[in-house]
């Protein structure tokens, strides 16, 4: 039950990012794991398990109740700038590949 609760509320939060045009972040996806894990682990005790299943789908109706009809206020950087040719890696100031190379010195 618990995989069911916890797969709509993942799908409700990429829903909610793709609706932002960007990607989830892996830490937009964690804190809802692992309030569905510790919610897993306390169902594991018999006598809290229809309690904490109602909870897990309690939680899913909350997360859809607050998204439905509103539109994302997120700022999401995505799609990344470009970067320029002859530039590996992404950085703050873009250096241009001579200013990049090392210089020899004659002795």
């Amino acid at each position: 039950m618990f995989v069911f609760a916890w797969g709509i509320g993942e799908g409700i939060l990429v829903y909610r990012w793709i609706k932002s045009g960007a990607p989830p972040t892996p830490g937009a996806l964690l804190l809802p794991s692992a309030i569905f894990l510790s919610l897993a682990v306390i169902a594991e005790y018999q006598p809290a398990r229809a309690v904490a299943t109602a909870f897990a789908y309690a939680v899913d109706l909350a997360v859809l109740v607050q998204i439905i009809g509103k539109d994302p206020k997120q700022q999401t950087g995505w799609p990344p700038p470009a970067i320029p040719d002859g530039q590996l890696l992404p950085s703050s100031s873009p250096a241009s590949p001579a200013s990049a190379a090392p210089t020899v010195q004659a002795t």
